[in-house]
């Protein structure tokens, strides 16, 4: 009898960590999907600068420029 109480609260524990960490995993994803629908929420002309200045930062971050203590 022991034992299955032992089990029980074993599986009670486990069930309540898996709960907790899936609700942390959508709680971010929720984050994401609110950002994305407020910006196409947006009218194009009012989200072109943000669009820009993801681009910029995209080229940026795949060319980047050489530091002052780099060049000769």
């Amino acid at each position: 009898m022991t034992a299955v109480v032992i089990v029980a609260a074993v599986a009670v524990v486990l069930a309540v960590i898996v709960a907790v960490v899936r609700a942390r995993r959508s709680r971010h994803s929720d984050g994401v999907a609110t950002f994305r629908r407020q910006i196409d929420a947006l009218s194009p002309e009012a989200r072109r600068p943000v669009v820009d200045r993801v681009h910029q930062l995209e080229e940026e971050a795949a060319d980047p420029a050489p530091k002052p203590e780099d060049l000769p």
